[in-house]
């Protein structure tokens, strides 16, 4: 793959580096940042994160996560600058970058290649598998603290390997990871069962904000009341969305997030073949199939009314099709 190759070329050819990734960043976007930036020391270079947002508190244990600094902008003397799950520039939310060589790589399936150097692969479970097959090629041996990253890059950006860009490949790589000493139990706990107080509070007010708007579709809704009464944290809120999306009967799921007065932050999560990056596209956001966001303005009723009503159209344009496992049709397990 020439892109791959092209990458692997730059690296041997350069000594200082720095990683980004998106705004508000996620178990991928941390993990493969962290990985990325240990294998590059690993073969002598410097690698220094920026992140214009603080991590969330699940990854507080990561391997080398004291290394991530937040700033609103990135300065100094770089050879290139690793762009990670990024559409473009602008969603690292920092400033300074347009004066770097950008090695832009990506999984998301509708990202431009914008940068010097563009690796897209939209068939990768994770930007942490495409991390991971930078290794062989530089000839990187793995150590514990590089596969602990890119498992949990794996592990979240798969849902708990529950999405449908879960594959066979993605057990072969996270199998491999664990051979060099990731811990699957170590990593789920610190990723799902090290949640704040403040968390299960605000869980509490989101169930109760719980509505259901047709036979498949539900939301629940954050307010700025509530992380301010709570005292919890808007990057604490990874997989609130998959509450809604766990009832029986619901196939599409949506959390709209208040950021400010009169705009929000919509996550959608789907289940079986509904793809709601579609919807979130048609609002200027992106995602995968299963899994994507968007943000608008308009008060809170017209934001449900806007969001809500894309989905319906996906749910009326969509047949349901058999299931197919192991290569056998059989009839959907739920209606």
């Amino acid at each position: 793959m020439k892109a791959l190759d092209d990458i692997i070329q730059f690296i041997k050819d350069h000594d200082r580096f720095v990683i980004t990734s998106h705004a508000r960043p996620d178990g991928d976007a941390i993990g493969s940042e962290l990985g990325l930036a240990l294998m590059l020391e690993k073969l002598g270079k410097t690698a220094h994160i920026f992140n214009a947002d603080p991590h969330p508190r699940p990854y507080q244990s990561l391997p080398g996560i004291e290394r991530i600094q937040v700033t609103h902008k990135v300065e100094g003397n770089y050879d290139g600058l690793f762009l990670l799950e990024c559409n473009d520039l602008q969603r690292s939310n920092l400033q300074g970058l347009d004066q770097y060589f950008v090695i832009n790589i990506d999984h998301h399936p509708k990202t431009e290649p914008f940068g010097d150097l563009n690796w897209l692969d939209d068939s990768a479970a994770a930007v942490g598998e495409m991390i991971y097959e930078l290794a062989q090629p530089l000839q990187v041996q793995l150590t514990p603290e590089i596969a602990t990253n890119l498992y949990v890059a794996i592990f979240t950006d798969t849902g708990s390997f529950q999405y449908s860009n879960t594959r066979a490949k993605t057990f072969l790589i996270t199998g491999d990871l664990v051979n060099h000493g990731a811990s699957p139990s170590a990593i789920s706990q610190a990723v799902y069962m090290t949640r704040p107080y403040a968390r299960l509070q605000i869980l509490g007010m989101l169930l109760n904000t719980l509505q259901i708007h047709s036979s498949k579709i539900a939301s629940i809704t954050l307010t700025q009341e509530m992380l301010e009464k709570t005292g919890a944290s808007a990057n604490e809120m990874e997989g609130i969305v998959d509450y809604p999306l766990s009832m029986e009967g619901i196939d599409l799921a949506a959390f709209f997030r208040e950021e400010a007065q009169g705009r929000y932050r919509v996550s959608l999560r789907s289940k079986n073949h509904y793809d709601v990056s579609t919807v979130a596209a048609h609002f200027g956001g992106g995602g995968h199939k299963n899994a994507a966001g968007l943000a608008v303005e308009g008060s809170f009723q017209e934001v449900v009314e806007k969001v809500v009503s894309e989905l319906e159209k996906l749910v009326d344009a969509n047949y349901e099709p058999p299931l197919e496992v192991a290569g056998q049709t059989s009839k959907p397990l739920t209606k």
